[in-house]
C-alpha cells in the first residue's frame, strides 16, 4: 500500500528505480516459468495486506502514544531483518553511499512523508488517507518538469488537473472543513513521496537500492529519538505504562514493515511492472472494507465518485509514460 512507496525500490533493479525500462523494460525480464505472474501479484497483494496491518496499529496506538514513539519502533524493528538482508546481497559494500547529498534529500523527504502518513491516520479515515495516498503519481508527474526537466504533455496536464477534481469531489465541503489539517497531511504525504521517488531516480545510477533504503532507516531511528525527546515519545516508551498490547504492536510494525519490502522486492522478481502498477489501486477497496470493519467508518457516493476520477487519472498517466518509453508498442 501506500506506506510501503517509500522502500519498495528495494528489490528493484538501478534501471527501475530511476524510473526507466531496464537494459530492456522490466517486462521482458525472464520471468520465472510457471505461474510466476501470478505469484508475484500474490506476493504484491500480501504487500497491501502487510501495509494495512501497520496502518490499523499506528491508528490504534495513536490514542495511547505520541506519533515519534511509533516511528522510532517502526524504523527500529525494521532494521535487524533489512540489514540480514542488505549484508546477504551486497556484504561490506552495504553501507557505501557514493552520492550523499542526493541520499540526504531522499532521507528527508522519505522521513517527513513517513511522518505525515502516520499523523494523517491518527486524524482521518483510513479508507480517505488510503484515496489520498493515490495522489502519488499525480505528484510525480507535476514534480518530473521542473526537477528532471521532463516534458509533460497536454494530456498529462489534463489527468493531472482531472486528479485534483477527483480529490475535490471525494472530499466534498463537508469533509474538507471538518478535517482540513488531517487532508493537509494527507495530502503532504503522496506530494513528499513523490519528491522521494524523484530524488530516487537521481541517485539511482550511483547507489544501490538496498543501501539507500538502510541509510533511510538508520536515519530514521535517530530522527525519530531526536524529535521524540521534545513531543514527549522517548518518555512515554521508558515510563513502563505502555502495556504488553502496545509494545506488541509497536514490534509488529516494524517487522512487519521489513516483510512488507521482501514481499515488493518479490512481487517485482516474478511479474513484469505492467501488471503490477494496476494492482496498486485494490488498496483503496480494501482501506475501505477495514475502515468499515475495524473503525465504522462509512463512505458517500461522492467519495466513490472522486476515488474513481483518481483512479483513472493516475491510470491515464501510466499509459502515456508506457507509451512514450516503447513508442513502437503504442
Amino acid at each position: 500500500m501506500i506506506e510501503a512507496r517509500h522502500d519498495r525500490i528495494l528489490g528493484m533493479t538501478t534501471e527501475q528505480q530511476n524510473g526507466q525500462p531496464a537494459s530492456r523494460p522490466p517486462e521482458s525480464r525472464q520471468p520465472i516459468p510457471g505461474q510466476s505472474v501470478g505469484l508475484g501479484s500474490a506476493a504484491l497483494f500480501g504487500e497491501i495486506a502487510l501495509s494495512f496491518v501497520i496502518a490499523v496499529f499506528v491508528k490504534w496506538l495513536h490514542a495511547d502514544l505520541p506519533v515519534f514513539a511509533i516511528l522510532f519502533c517502526r524504523y527500529l524493528f525494521c532494521l535487524p531483518l533489512l540489514l540480514a538482508y542488505g549484508w546477504h546481497q551486497r556484504g561490506p559494500q552495504l553501507f557505501r553511499i557514493n552520492n550523499i547529498g542526493g541520499m540526504t534529500k531522499r532521507c528527508i523527504a522519505g522521513l517527513l512523508g513517513l511522518t505525515t502518513w502516520f499523523i494523517a491516520l491518527g486524524l482521518i479515515d483510513l479508507s480517505l488517507a488510503t484515496a489520498l495516498g493515490q495522489m502519488m503519481p499525480i505528484f510525480i508527474t507535476i514534480l518530473a518538469a521542473p526537477m528532471l526537466g521532463e516534458v509533460v504533455g497536454i494530456r498529462r496536464i489534463a489527468a493531472v488537473v482531472a486528479g485534483f477534481a477527483g480529490v475535490m469531489i471525494l472530499l466534498g465541503p463537508v469533509e474538507f472543513s471538518s478535517n482540513a489539517l488531517g487532508i493537509a497531511f494527507g495530502l503532504a504525504f503522496p506530494f513528499l513521496s513523490a519528491l522521494m521517488f524523484i530524488y530516487l531516480r537521481q541517485i539511482g545510477r550511483s547507489d544501490s537500492p538496498v543501501s539507500t533504503s538502510i541509510w533511510h532507516n538508520i536515519a530514521g531511528v535517530f530522527y525519530a529519538l531526536v524529535l521524540g525527546l521534545f513531543d514527549g515519545s522517548m518518555p512515554a516508551l521508558v515510563s513502563g505504562d505502555i502495556g504488553m498490547n502496545a509494545w506488541f504492536m509497536l514490534i509488529a510494525i516494524g517487522v512487519t514493515a521489513s516483510f512488507q519490502q521482501f514481499l515488493m522486492a518479490l512481487s517485482h522478481t516474478l511479474a513484469p511492472a505492467s501488471v503490477l502498477a494496476p494492482l496498486h489501486y485494490t488498496a483503496i477497496p480494501m482501506g475501505v472494507v477495514i475502515g468499515m470493519v475495524f473503525f465504522g467508518e462509512t463512505i458517500t457516493a461522492s467519495f466513490i465518485i472522486g476515488v474513481m476520477i483518481v483512479v483513472m487519472a493516475n491510470y491515464y498517466i501510466l499509459m502515456r509514460e508506457r507509451a512514450q518509453r516503447n513508442p513502437k508498442k503504442s
